[in-house]
């Protein structure tokens, strides 16, 4: 059997409802490559509609059965009753006829992208917690892990710092900069990677693609195959498991063993180790109160005695020193991020702070031997603005527009091996970047520092710290 007929017995088996599955996907592609193909498909697809609509009457031989007697009569309503379900089965034929053509027609459906919890993420310079990537669309990810879900069969994991852009087709991607893992299935669409100037197109496969400055790459094949095509000058590969080929910048291509390369394969796993929100009864006493999650708070020092309850704790009335311990955990030998939010209020004492301008406020992340590793800041005589402190380094971000005296919701993203500290306006690391700073010291913290003096007071309807996990 020839390329035309088996086609052509391929669409009488699509219409008439015997069709393989794994034959859908072969008729598909004839249909999209040949035009004579086509030409069949739809020839036979408008002969059966006409005999649908000639032989769909089941008013018209009711009335003629019953002018019928005996054996003729009976034998009429045998052939009624088949006229009717072959018109119901054409009918469904017609439709799954339909359905296939609108598949061949329809646009690329649109990706969704999600991140990890220590996330900074843009989509056209806009942040988003989720959100659709569509076409002629830029993501740039700057932190953290996202995951891109291109459609029911393709997903990227995307290891920020990286740029993305979507083409016009809605579909092929283009890798500016930034390390890529690509889940793809065997009957997945067909979309290519431009990357360093190669073009990159899936064979069902896992495989991971890293765009470096300067138009370095890397491709390494996980399972299945990927096809790469430097053009003509340069060569084409396919690449199986276990292989990866790499290029810098316009010199030849280097094939070699997979080298068991760190691409994020999945949004990294995330644990909170100490919240409280005080909604504890009126007066209780901080020392070895037990938050919502982590170890008893304790009180270094106080003048008076700290009490928190319905929702507030207030160091009005005096220098403080507090610290909460997170829950016990192995030191690690990976990479963690670190995420504190806290949610502000108005202290009860607002009338002194005129006069005393010395005051400070901070709240900081402490490591396992004491050491302050990094903290948001307010000074009285700043207008008590929080400011970003990296502790051990002694650097600072310029001021914020945001005050400690007054209603606020902030985090504060500590990355040690990024290097790197910075300040959100809200909930999470999505909200609007405030402040950056470098960061100076690779520890891990362990516990939370509250800490003002006389003139510096805080007041707090919750804190909460979170931490990111990279294995």
């Amino acid at each position: 059997m020839n390329r035309d007929e088996e086609t052509e017995s391929l669409i009488h088996e699509l219409l008439d409802g015997t069709i393989a599955k794994q034959d859908v996907a072969r008729l598909e592609k004839a249909l999209l490559e040949d035009p004579e193909a086509r030409q069949a498909y739809f020839a036979l697809m408008s002969t059966d509609q006409m005999l649908l609509d000639n032989y769909e009457m089941p008013d018209h031989l009711a009335m003629h059965a019953q002018l019928m007697a005996g054996p003729l009569a009976e034998e009429s309503d045998r052939v009624r009753t088949r006229w009717i379900w072959s018109g119901a089965a054409l009918a469904a034929m017609v439709m799954l006829a339909a359905t296939l053509l609108i598949f061949l027609r329809r646009e690329p459906a649109i990706a969704t992208v999600a991140g990890s919890a220590d996330s900074y993420f843009l989509i056209d310079g806009v942040t988003v917690n989720e959100g659709n990537w569509t076409k002629n669309q830029r993501l740039e990810v700057r932190d953290g892990v996202v995951v891109a879900k291109l459609n029911a069969h393709t997903e990227a994991c995307i290891d920020g710092p990286a740029l993305i852009y979507m083409s016009d087709n809605g579909r092929d991607l283009d890798l500016r900069r930034g390390r890529v893992f690509f889940r793809v299935d065997h009957d997945a669409p067909h979309f290519k990677i431009r990357a360093a100037g190669a073009q990159v197109r899936h064979i069902g496969t896992e495989f991971g693609v890293r765009v470096a400055e300067g138009g370095s790459c890397e491709v390494h094949v996980v399972s299945g195959k990927v096809e790469v095509d430097r053009g003509a000058q340069k060569g084409k590969w396919t690449l199986k498991a276990g292989e990866s080929a790499s290029w810098l910048n316009r010199g030849d291509t280097s094939l070699d063993p997979l080298d068991g390369t760190d691409f994020r394969k999945a949004l990294p796993g995330e644990t909170i180790v100490f919240e409280d929100d005080f909604n504890d009864p009126k007066g209780t006493r901080l020392n070895e109160k037990a938050p919502d999650i982590g170890m008893p708070w304790k009180v270094r020092s106080e003048k008076v005695a700290t009490v928190v309850g319905e929702g507030k704790l207030d160091t009005s009335g005096g220098p403080r020193h507090l610290k909460g311990h997170f829950l016990a955990d192995d030191e690690p030998n990976h990479r963690q991020v670190v995420l504190m939010s806290f949610r502000t209020r108005q202290p009860e004492w607002i009338w002194d702070k005129q006069s005393k301008m010395d005051g400070i406020e901070k709240i900081a992340l402490e490591a396992e031997d004491g050491t302050i590793l990094c903290s948001v800041q307010a000074r009285a005589s700043e207008g008590h603005r929080w400011r970003l402190r990296d502790e051990v380094g002694g650097r600072e971000s310029p001021l914020t527009g945001f005050s400690a005296l007054q209603e606020n919701e902030l985090t504060l993203r500590y990355d040690a091996l990024g290097g790197k500290i910075t300040l959100h306006s809200g909930t999470s690391t999505q909200a609007e970047l405030v402040a950056e700073i470098p960061s100076s010291s690779f520890a891990a913290p362990k516990a939370l520092v509250i800490w003002n003096d006389y003139g510096g007071d805080l007041a707090l309807k919750r804190i909460s710290v979170k931490v990111v996990d990279y294995p």
